[in-house]
């Protein structure tokens, strides 16, 4: 049975991949592994670990007119009281907020929703999950720090005449639907692990025009994730992240690879520095760094553009920072053998 199981998965990620690869661009973190629930619904849940809070600030292009700011917080669990009587099966829940501003008409983006995810368990090692994710989405801008040709007399700009422009709507909510399916592999009283996932966003088409018109769709989203952590020696690991995603018109394709230093192994006090570097092609150089300490992670990134936008920027791109806290929850035992002694 769990043969078949697999073959529908793979049969059906194929299938999906190839007809989403030819369809506004979202929100994108240089460190995208401090914000799992965006990379695909299918990693809620999907951890060693039984409960993650993760979050992700990003504030870039401050050095010229159009700068961006954006925030990402996430909370998901795996939720073994159900489907207990199962020993393949469990199902997982999260929660999501995203929220982006960017340029002079403050053109914001605010979604929160649900993650779930279904787990299935291969073997000691091996989980594969599906997972669906509901976001309701208001975006909307302000007018009031815009300038139009219409308030220029000829000499100057008189913010007091009719810009002649017509805005009716300065907010659009929607209901954004997306899905997704990932892979982990932990390999016991190792270091070593591993995860895949593949997310399909925008299933739903919403949407987002201010307008009352239908031409107007959010295009759909295909995002491609791999990353993995592999142990070189007691103390040293080698960390390797991919990403890749394409919206039409629009792609993205980022790695970092990074070397990570265990200082303390101690239980309940260990403590990494983690140091890398990644590039999002043609666009930028990453540095980053990261501090592991007991259940929280902490990183640290920064864009060094590269792009021909780089003539603006001089190169400053954007400073990222990114948390993560987990909680492992003490597994209960089966059975206590009674003391001879009473």
């Amino acid at each position: 049975m769990s043969k078949i199981f697999l073959q529908k998965i793979v049969i059906t990620i194929i299938a999906m991949s190839y007809s989403w690869l030819t369809v506004g661009q979202d929100l994108h973190f240089s460190q995208p592994y401090f914000s799992p629930l965006n990379l695909s619904p299918g990693m809620t849940g999907l951890m060693v670990e039984d409960i993650r809070f993760a979050g992700s600030y990003r504030s870039q292009w401050q050095s010229v007119p159009v700068p961006f700011l954006t925030f990402s917080g996430s909370a998901d669990m795996k939720l073994p009281m159900l489907l207990k009587n199962s020993e393949k099966l469990s199902l997982a829940g999260g929660v999501l907020f995203n929220y982006d501003k960017a340029g002079d008409s403050d053109l914001t983006l605010s979604a929160f929703g649900l993650s779930g995810a279904l787990h299935y368990k291969v073997n000691e090692k091996n989980t594969i999950s599906i997972g669906v994710q509901s976001m309701a989405v208001q975006r909307s801008f302000s007018l009031a720090r815009l300038q139009f040709n219409n308030q220029y007399n000829g000499d100057i700009f008189d913010p007091s005449k009719d810009t002649k422009e017509n805005f009716n709507n300065d907010s659009k909510a929607f209901v954004d639907i997306s899905g997704g399916f990932s892979w982990m592999l932990s390999i016991p009283n190792t270091r070593n692990l591993a995860h895949f996932g593949i997310g399909f966003y925008h299933l739903n088409s919403p949407l987002q025009s201010f307008k009352e018109t239908t031409d107007s769709e959010l295009a759909s989203k295909l995002t491609i994730y791999s990353g993995g952590v592999i142990q070189v020696h007691k103390k040293w690991d080698i960390v390797i992240h991919v990403l890749g995603q394409l919206q039409k018109p629009y792609e993205q394709l980022l790695a970092t690879v990074a070397g990570r230093y265990h200082l303390s192994q101690a239980r309940g006090k260990e403590i990494a520095i983690q140091i890398g570097s990644g590039i999002r092609v043609g666009d930028a150089i990453i540095p980053t760094i990261e501090l592991h300490y007991a259940d929280w992670k902490f990183g640290l990134s920064y864009d060094i553009n590269i792009s021909k936008f780089e003539t603006a920027t001089n190169g400053r791109g954007g400073i990222e920072l990114g948390a993560i806290y987990t909680i492992t929850k003490v597994k209960p035992i089966d059975a206590f053998e009674s003391c001879p002694v009473f």
